[in-house]
Parts: C-alpha cells; structure tokens; sequence
C-alpha cells in the first residue's frame, strides 16, 4: 500500500470534533477537504464506521474510485461498549460493519479495514482474526490492520502478525508508544499509521479552550511552543516533524477541514527530520498519565 507522509482523517467531517466543536461542516465544505487532498498529494484517506457520516461522504466525494487513493475505514467498535459479544453474533455485527461501509463508501471490497479496538484490555485477537479473514476470502476486504488504545494492545496486535497496519497516538506530549511498540512495528515491516499528532488541539492554539484538570497538558503544550518559536516555527509543524522524523511511522494523519491547514502539514513533512538535539528537547515533554494524553479520558 502507499500510503503519503501526511493522511487526511476525516472524523472531524462525520462528526463535530475537536476542542470547541459543536458543528458539523456542510456537505460542500466536506467534498472541498476530500478532493484538495487528493489534488495536493495525499494517498491515504482514513475513516470509520464510527465516525457519523463520513463514510457517506467520502463515497458521494468519487475520490475513493481514483487508482492512486487508499481509503482505510475501521470495523468493531461497538465491542467497546458490548464487551461479551463473542461467536456468530460477533461474526453478525462485523459482517454488518463492512457491509455498511461496502456501501457508504461506494467500494464493493474494501481497500484497508482496521479492527477499531477502544479497549486496552484487548488483547486477544483471535475471534476478530477469524472473521476477518473469512472476510477477506469472500474479497470484501483486501488489506487488514488495527487502531488500538494502551501499549498491551498495541504490542499483542503486533505480535499475532496478521495485521498489515496498525493505528495508535503518538506526539510531543504522548510518547507511550515509542519503547516498545514503534520499535516492534517497524522490525516487523508493520505501516504505522499516526493518529492524534496534534493531541485534539492541544498542540495548537486551541489549547487555550482545554478545562482546567489539563494544565500540566498546557504548561508542556507551551513548552513546545517555546522550541517552535526558537526554530522560527509554529507548533503544529513542530508535533508533525517530530513525529514524522521518527522512521518507523508510514503515515502522520492530520484531521481538519481546513486545505490551508493540510498543506501546511504536507510542507511541514516534507521537510528534513528535526535536528537530534530538538527531538531529545521534545521527547522531554512526554506525558505516561492517560488521563493527560488521552482525549477519551479527558474532562467533558
């Protein structure tokens, strides 16, 4: 699969996301970010079935029919909130997961499904394995990968060495993943696909809307800014180049509805790997406190 440096994620046009969102971008705005992406370069386009209706409008968009394009949706994350599904009922509900994404997305075999783990206390892959190998006999999947929360996850997914991707948060502030899982990935020939390089904003201006359980989060956001500033950069482009300088992650997905903010990212990737001295002044700021680094667990 070739997968670009930069990826679009397109929760934020399925559903109102982010820091402050409260809206959700017009049907127009949605097609804008679809197809610019794909005009400035992007091959990867990542979704799920869970992100409201993104699906539908990446297949209304056309760009999924483009040979040069990979669409990646995800599957199963109900079993976040229904732990004890198990057998055929379990075959049942994955089956009705791609079907609808068959046919949102306008694709009669999916190009990428990755397993939409939500739990970190999900580690045993072999139900979800199963069917979804079925699935991929029956061609309605042609490549298979995993999103997962928590480093045991994470490391048990990798370890199975059925999936072709794997999806996990990573960035200035959350380094969780850089000991082990990272490292393992990559010596595995595993794509790394970055998600939350911005940590929902907390990387960004935004920051300044983040309640007020978050300061530690804050006060090393503002941290951050302060190497940006000293490189004459802004700091999204610091958390993007941090992450894509690391060499076991394939792609950096950036979530906005903004083209200018995207091909800011795609410059930003594009250039060289932040100097050693930057990235050790970085990795400094790192939190291991899940209630910090992780939007699911954040204040609402």
């Amino acid at each position: 699969m070739n997968f670009s440096r930069i990826g679009l994620g397109t929760v934020e046009i399925g559903l109102p996301y982010g820091i402050g969102a409260t809206t959700l971008p017009s049907n127009q705005e949605a097609e804008h970010i679809l197809k610019s992406a794909v005009e400035m370069g992007v091959t990867y386009i990542d979704t799920a079935r869970g992100y409201g209706v993104a699906e539908e409008r990446i297949g209304k968009s056309g760009i999924g029919m483009q040979d040069n394009v990979i669409v990646g949706t995800k599957c199963g994350q109900f079993l976040q909130q229904e732990p004890d599904l198990h057998g055929k009922e379990l075959e049942m509900r994955i089956r009705e997961d791609i079907d609808t994404s068959r046919k949102k997305l306008q694709q009669e075999s999916l190009q990428l499904v990755q397993f939409h783990n939500e739990r970190e206390d999900y580690t045993d892959f072999s139900e979800i394995i199963e069917i979804i190998q079925k699935l991929k006999d029956e061609q309605k999947v042609q490549h298979v990968g995993v999103s997962t929360r928590g480093e045991e996850a994470a490391l048990a997914a990798i370890e199975t060495g059925f999936f072709e991707t794997i999806q996990i948060a990573y960035s200035i502030l959350d380094q969780r993943m850089a000991a082990r899982v990272l490292p393992g990935a990559q010596e595995k020939g595993i794509a790394v696909l970055n998600r939350s390089v911005l940590l929902k904003g907390a990387l960004s201006p935004g920051r300044v809307h983040l309640h007020a359980n978050l300061t530690p989060l804050k006060e090393a956001a503002d941290k951050a800014e302060k190497i940006a500033t000293t490189l004459g950069i802004s700091l999204p482009e610091l958390a993007i180049r941090f992450a894509a300088s690391n060499p076991a992650i394939s792609t950096v997905l950036i979530g906005t509805i903004k083209p200018e903010h995207l091909e800011s990212a795609i410059r930003a990737a594009e250039r060289e790997p932040l100097p050693q001295e930057v990235i050790a002044q970085c990795e400094k700021l790192g939190f291991t406190d899940p209630l910090q680094v992780d939007p699911a667990k954040w204040p609402k």
